[in-house]
């Protein structure tokens, strides 16, 4: 366990930012408190600072699979796009690579692509950070977080940097030990994959075949993301479709007529508007299917 010393500083601390700026389906009131770390160092000392304060606080990485209240966030807001990259080296029979935790993922699988190596191509199918696929197990065309995933570190509540392996995050299927609230663990600040070599040409022809089939199937508008976790033997936007909720609105938010398991927002929704669209879906499902879905994203703040 290691402390970083004092001369790393955050930055600026700005006061009501509007978090619609900074989610993925452009809804949110006012954060109280309002920063953004641009590496992990910086990540760390903001943590700490809300550690030491008493400050509730919340990390967004690149805003999806959140929705955040019409009434704000009453604390602290870091805004994490800590994007290192390293490649640390054969180990295994693999090679080891480094992500901060703000790193978003289809550009590292992109990057990783063109060093020839392959694990991590699934990612650009995921409009989210690396941290943030440690926490929610995140997957996408039959790759999953785990399957390469070696060990991150984190800061314990006291502060101090810790590193946690695979096995103890405990992943199940959209879910760590982390999202379930087993491990304490405020922050993760870096994630650490194993990965095989490849030809270039190779992973890239899997990139673009992943990017076709994400731009047939998944909405341009403003979402939230994924919303619902696929329930056994079947897919959620399977399921929702088949119930005839494509279309189906409350102000302005929408079930994206391209593809069920998406709300969109079609451009003056509220968060509260998103908020009561999920409860409808979910109602309906299990009135009619039998069915009870649970969410993938999450909501936070304050709802008016």
């Amino acid at each position: 366990m290691t402390r970083l010393g004092g001369d790393v500083r955050i930055p600026e601390i700005e006061t009501k930012v509007l978090l619609s700026k900074h989610t993925s389906v452009k809804v949110g009131g006012p954060a109280d408190l309002f920063t953004v770390v641009k590496n992990s160092a910086e990540l760390e000392q903001a943590v700490r600072r809300a550690l030491s304060e008493g400050w509730r606080y919340l990390i967004l990485g690149s805003g999806s699979n959140v929705v955040v209240g019409d009434g704000g966030y009453r604390g602290f807001v870091i805004k994490n796009i800590s994007r290192g990259l390293r490649v640390l080296g054969e180990k295994d029979g693999g090679v080891e690579i480094e992500l901060e935790s703000g790193t978003f993922l289809p550009t590292a699988a992109k990057k990783l692509a063109g060093q020839g190596l392959a694990g991590l191509e699934w990612g650009v199918g995921i409009p989210g950070t690396a941290g943030g696929a440690v926490v929610g197990n995140a997957g996408a065309y039959g790759g999953v977080t785990d399957e390469t995933l070696t060990e991150i570190d984190g800061l314990d509540p006291r502060g101090e940097v810790v590193t946690v392996a695979n096995e103890d995050l405990r992943f199940e299927y959209r879910s760590s030990s982390i999202k379930r609230g087993e491990l304490q663990l405020p922050v993760v600040l870096r994630v650490r994959h194993r990965l095989r070599r490849e030809e270039p040409d190779a992973i890239n022809a899997r990139i673009q075949n992943f990017l076709g089939e994400r731009k047939r199937k998944q909405p341009v508008e403003p979402s939230v993301g994924s919303t619902f976790k696929n329930p056994p033997g079947t897919h959620a936007g399977i399921l929702i479709e088949s119930l005839g909720l494509k279309g189906t609105r409350i102000g302005g938010a929408m079930v994206s007529p391209k593809h069920a398991n998406y709300i969109i927002n079609t451009g003056d929704a509220s968060a509260s508007d998103v908020r009561a669209l999920v409860d409808r879906v979910r109602e309906v499902v299990w009135e009619r299917a039998r069915v009870r879905l649970e969410t993938e994203i999450e909501f936070k703040g304050e709802w008016l």
